[in-house]
């Protein structure tokens, strides 16, 4: 009398659910990095056509129906007034691989419905690495040429210095010296990143490799389990 054969296991359901679902995640995540690499892609060649674009007078860009985003990278020049209140606190950063600390000052101007504009006015070298800088002080800018940025794409505690001062109504934008008259001492202008990665297509075929493998994975799997 010949032995039971052991039930042969049946399609794997759940197997199936999780590995669709988990494919699914993964082309997703590659298409969102397909999407960053055109928007980083733009990003890029909009700052390479701003290195020849002329500065707009604030006044004109500022008084423009556009909206906030739209501004990012456009140049420009102000004649800044002054803004009664103690000097800003130095903003951290990072360039180069180096901790760094920039100025930034409060920019009186009349443009729209803005009375003030903060501008970002580069890099202090002399404070270059150093974890607590002390207190540094500098003279009010005046002629200022630089780019805008929208405040909310910048780090630091700029959208919270706005706070100090509630009599006005300040433009959410920061304007990136590229240059000032009078130059102010013991400051760098440094108003573009010094390198912008664009590692988004390296990203998206990682994902979408992922998800191919996951598909050998469970076709493998599949197979061993379903032959005869």
């Amino acid at each position: 009398m010949s032995e039971p054969q052991a039930g042969k296991p049946g399609f794997p359901v759940g197997l199936t659910i999780a590995t669709l679902i988990a494919f699914a995640i993964l082309c997703g995540l590659g298409a969102w990095q397909v999407q960053r690499l055109h928007w980083k892609q733009g990003v890029l060649a909009r700052i390479e056509a701003l290195k020849t674009a002329p500065a707009l007078p604030l006044i004109q860009v500022l008084t423009a129906e556009a909206r906030v985003e739209d501004l990012a990278w456009t140049r420009v020049s102000v004649d800044c007034g002054d803004v009664a209140g103690p000097p800003l606190p130095l903003v951290y950063g990072v360039r180069d691989g180096d901790v760094v600390w920039r100025a930034q000052a409060p920019c009186a101007v009349l443009a729209g419905p803005y009375n003030m504009l903060l501008a970002d006015r580069g890099v202090v070298p002399a404070l270059t690495g150093q974890v607590a800088p002390p207190p540094r002080t500098f003279d009010a800018p005046r002629h200022v040429v630089g780019v805008l940025m929208p405040i909310k794409q910048l780090g630091g505690d700029r959208a919270e210095v706005l706070k100090r001062f509630p009599g006005r109504q300040p433009a959410p934008l920061v304007l990136m010296a590229e240059s000032e008259t009078p130059a102010p001492a013991g400051i760098t202008p440094a108003p573009l990143p010094a390198e912008i990665s664009n590692r988004h297509l390296e990203y998206a075929l990682t994902w979408f490799g992922l998800a191919v493998t996951l598909l050998f994975i469970y076709a493998a799997m599949l197979w061993r389990r379903l032959k005869p």
